[in-house]
């Protein structure tokens, strides 16, 4: 399954984020360092933006996430129901794997995703496994700091091989994807948030996406070209536990989504300083069961799409704190 670890299911987000505001080019970091300090936290983190809890794992009150699962069952015509259900192994501070059941045409397949960094913390592979044999990798090669190429290998389908390549120009990163003719371009602000993903056919737009923020949270996404539609996302005032532990794969992770990917709910779930309680949308919206603890921490999310066509989506999210 491509991109097993990283993209799981269709509301999941990260970003990038600078600590530097500073414009981008060749020679800036522009995903925020992994910190389990206080003194980071405080200022990057909390649900007011004033450091409630931001340098701890999530939390308001200084717990500390343990546990992040996240189970997706959709019922898709001539398909049937499509369980995913995912564990993510937190150790340190940061995730370092996945565990994924994926059952679906009435088979069960059990993998495990695991994450390496090299000496640096910075993410270099991703492999999947099942049945004890390696089904995909993914290789992150960088120049300095920054990402210069990503490459994704099928083991079971050569076809769906690929390869990415980078080039950084002030506040834009343009990825190229040779043997297929596309290409995107990124776009940041001067605090180095992505404000806009545009995609490319030959020299043909094919979709972009712009973003804007507020109080720490991605709160829209206005998308034109192959689809078009607006999401507006609402948030709660609680620390988001995400934010810390998928930190260090932000920047990886948008790279590396397809052309045709909406960013915008990923930047909701697991970049904004909140968590997501709400999706207001051209195509409807979507209130999300939301629990919490005596701590105010998030305990768990639940939410249901109607997407029409016969097709639904039902999702659950579980968090545990030590």
């Amino acid at each position: 399954m491509k991109k097993i670890l990283s993209i799981t299911t269709i509301v999941l987000a990260f970003c990038c984020f600078s600590c530097d505001n500073e414009l981008l080019d060749p020679s800036i970091v522009i995903e925020e360092p992994a910190s389990n300090s206080g003194n980071n936290g405080g200022n990057n983190g909390g649900g007011n933006g004033n450091g409630n809890g931001g340098g701890n794992n999530g939390g308001n009150n200084g717990t500390v996430l343990s546990t992040y699962s996240l189970d997706t069952t959709s019922n898709v015509p001539f398909f049937g129901e499509i369980i995913v259900n995912s564990d993510f192994i937190i150790n340190n501070g940061i995730v370092v794997s996945a565990n994924i059941e994926t059952t679906a045409l009435g088979f069960t397949d059990a993998g495990t995703s695991t994450i390496t960094r090299d000496s640096n913390g910075r993410i270099i592979q991703v492999e999947a496994m099942s049945g004890g044999n390696v089904t995909n990798r993914t290789t992150v090669t960088y120049t300095g700091n920054n990402i210069t190429q990503i490459a994704f290998e099928d083991f079971d389908d050569s076809s769906e091989n690929y390869t990415y390549t980078f080039a950084y120009d002030g506040n834009t990163v343009t990825r190229t994807n040779a043997a297929a003719g596309e290409s995107a371009v990124f776009t940041f602000d001067s605090s180095s948030r992505l404000i806009s993903f545009e995609s490319f056919s030959g020299t043909t737009s094919t979709q972009l996406e712009v973003l804007t923020y507020a109080s720490g949270n991605c709160i829209s996404s206005d998308i034109s070209g192959g689809t078009n539609v607006t999401n507006t996302f609402l948030f709660d005032s609680f620390t988001n536990p995400l934010k810390t532990v998928f930190n260090d794969q932000i920047l990886f992770t948008i790279f590396d989504q397809d052309n045709d990917a909406e960013i915008g709910s990923y930047l909701a779930t697991f970049y904004s300083t909140n968590n997501w309680t709400s999706l207001q949308s051209t195509d409807g919206t979507v209130d999300f069961n939301v629990t919490y603890n005596a701590n105010n921490d998030i305990t768990s999310r639940d939410s249901m799409v109607d997407l029409g066509d016969g097709v639904d989506v039902s999702q659950s999210e579980a968090f545990q704190y030590q």
